[in-house]
């Protein structure tokens, strides 16, 4: 038997029963043919919509994965830190002790040297390398501004007088 109903727009309670068929206008039955198979189909306008909905997702993933990666690094860092601050301190301590004037005495005394009786120091006494200008002016021979130049670099050097 065909698939029939009534057309758009009837009303089942208006229509006529089988006495008065001919007196009432009636649109005859239409039978629905159904071409399609599958789903829905999505409406072309809406996938805007949808794109733009699935880009907010993927950036609001994206960003939770960044937050927990910046996170983890973070609390990595810090426990390094406190890390270094401990080993900082430990080598602060240990050079104090290296450092301290007891262990030092102490070490001499072990590898045999002892302290001295009395203080003992040298006085150094200041030696003229260049002789003074005016012992240079005051020689036999001022004859003239370049000699005095001359000599002065001759006594400078190694006093051979060659100038090399």
């Amino acid at each position: 038997m065909p698939n029939l109903r009534f057309a758009p727009g009837v009303d089942r309670r208006s229509t006529p029963t089988a006495a008065g068929v001919d007196d009432v206008p009636f649109e005859p039955l239409v039978r629905r043919l159904r071409i399609r198979r599958g789903g829905p189909r999505t409406p072309l306008p809406l996938l805007p919509v949808i794109a733009v909905a699935a880009g907010i997702g993927i950036a609001y993933v994206n960003q939770t994965a960044h937050v927990t990666t910046a996170t983890y690094q973070a609390t990595h860092l810090i426990a390094q830190q406190q890390q270094l601050v401990a080993e900082d301190t430990q080598l602060n301590a240990e050079l104090s002790r290296l450092e301290s004037s007891e262990r030092i005495i102490a070490e001499a005394q072990h590898m045999g040297m002892r302290p001295a009786a009395k203080w003992a120091f040298v006085v150094a006494a200041p030696h003229s390398v260049i002789a003074s200008p005016q012992e240079q002016l005051t020689g036999s021979d001022t004859g003239g501004t370049l000699q005095q130049l001359v000599g002065a670099l001759d006594g400078a050097f190694d006093g051979s007088g060659t100038g090399r």
